[in-house]
């Protein structure tokens, strides 16, 4: 028995591209498996773990949080605490939005609508704002953010399963129809 570890096991998410760059370049009959199994991987989002990837963004973020970006700043002037939170949230809530652009501009409208099902699911379990998080500042965050990804979807051609997220949002049903 062996307790020789596989060098690919080994390797980090970074080392593990450069490894694919280079097998593809080497042997660009690999190219269509590999297209075919990324298409795969960007296809199977979960939209129940992307929600919940969301929420924990979303209220993973206390009210510390502020202490470096609300009051005076030097440059920019006084930046009031509502503000400062709204900026916070947007950036933890951005890499989800940029994933959603990014299916959607692939022509993955099924894993797009998906995805913008979790990124709903996440926001709507945000909707109430927790004390000591940044939710507390910005009391309409949720529902404004997801009132653009409704929006964002329509634009982009996105039809997401609007009767199953009525079921499981309902205090947002005038914004989904």
């Amino acid at each position: 028995m062996s307790d020789k570890r596989s060098v690919l096991d080994a390797l980090s998410a970074a080392e593990k591209a450069v490894v694919l760059d280079e097998l593809l370049a080497a042997r660009p009959d690999l190219r269509q498996p590999a297209e075919a199994c990324a298409a795969q991987v960007i296809a199977s989002a979960d939209r129940s773990a992307v929600g919940g990837d969301v929420e924990d963004a979303l209220l993973g973020l206390g009210i510390e949080e502020l202490d470096t970006r609300a009051g005076y700043r030097p440059g920019r002037g006084y930046v009031h605490p509502a503000e400062a939170a709204d900026e916070i949230l947007d950036e933890a809530l951005q890499p989800f939005l940029d994933d959603l652009y990014r299916r959607a501009g692939l022509g993955m409208r099924s894993a797009a609508a998906g995805l913008a099902a979790g990124i709903l699911l996440g926001l709507y379990d945000c909707r109430h704002g927790n004390s000591e998080t940044l939710l507390e500042y910005c009391p309409d965050y949720a529902a404004e953010r997801a009132s653009g990804v409704v929006s964002d979807c329509a634009s982009l051609g996105i039809e997401f399963p609007t009767d199953e997220l009525l079921d499981l949002m309902p205090e947002w049903s005038a914004m989904l129809h």
